[in-house]
């Protein structure tokens, strides 16, 4: 289904659906601080949350899951948790359908009659 991305609430969530395997942790450097014992982290099978990323951390790391194939999507936070805890990709599928949607509509409106730049 898709790897994806959010930063929330100074919180920096890596996940995936569909059964898509998670990013290496390896593949962020170092100095961004984000998966080493220093920092405080936890993971699931198909989500990573870092807690307490400086925005400028989050731009960067943004930039390195995008070059890997990472969408930035926004759903409710409890979602997100929610798919920590259980692992049942249910309501965050459906939060994310209903972003697109969302997305698809405001660029409708952006666009104005006749849908086209």
């Amino acid at each position: 289904m898709g790897r994806h991305y959010q930063v929330a609430d100074g919180c920096l969530y890596i996940f995936t659906t569909g059964g898509e395997e998670l990013l290496d942790l390896n593949s962020f450097p170092q100095e961004l601080n984000l998966f080493e014992a220093e920092s405080s982290w936890r993971i699931s099978p198909r989500l990573a949350v870092v807690e307490d990323v400086l925005q400028r951390t989050a731009e960067r790391a943004g930039i390195i899951l995008q070059l890997n194939d990472y969408n930035h999507v926004e759903v409710p936070v409890d979602v997100l948790e929610g798919y920590f805890l259980d692992g049942d990709e249910t309501a965050l599928i459906e939060a994310i359908a209903v972003e697109a949607g969302v997305q698809l509509v405001a660029r409708a409106v952006e666009l104005g009659p006749g849908g086209s730049e």
